[in-house]
């Protein structure tokens, strides 16, 4: 297996609809299936790279196996050097440590970035997201968001890998 984390382009748009497409991974963070157009529009506001204020870099990339288009994961890199993340792996490919395996190289590209905290919020009950969260040093914090997310944060310096 080839996994590899490829910067975010806006010609992705299309390929990320489909990844995007099964109404189930909505189920627990709301919302429904994003269409190619509002990807494309999504897309372009992200690759700027920065908030408008230019006090968050926003780090987006496409997690690719074998070539094709699997999911994503994304980082707010806030200037306390803490990076907010998130990881989203299509249906059919979920099961299988991909998640994992790009949070990971994720981490690691963070932490080469100079990122020493990493924070996740994570709806409770939402497994999948608990077990990644858990294989990258993540711990539940009991902090909760207005939606009943729970902030998850690193419990040692990141290092990647």
């Amino acid at each position: 297996m080839d996994l590899r984390l490829d910067p975010l382009r806006v010609a992705d748009a299309a390929e990320m609809a489909g990844v995007l497409s099964a109404p189930e991974l909505y189920e627990v963070i709301g919302g429904t299936p994003p269409t190619a157009a509002e990807l494309t529009g999504q897309y372009g506001r992200q690759v700027g790279g920065s908030s408008a204020d230019g006090t968050e870099q926003w780090l987006n990339w496409v997690v690719r196996v074998d070539g094709a288009a699997v999911g994503y994961v994304q980082a707010t890199v806030h200037p306390d050097a803490r990076a907010s993340v998130a990881w989203v792996v299509g249906l059919p490919w979920q099961g299988r440590g991909y998640a994992t395996a790009a949070a990971r190289a994720m981490l690691a590209e963070l932490a080469a970035r100079g990122v020493t905290r990493v924070e996740a919020w994570i709806a409770p009950g939402h497994r999948p997201s608990e077990l990644v969260a858990q294989r990258l040093g993540l711990v539940p914090t009991g902090r909760l968001d207005g939606d009943g997310e729970q902030l998850w944060t690193s419990a040692r310096p990141v290092a990647g890998g």
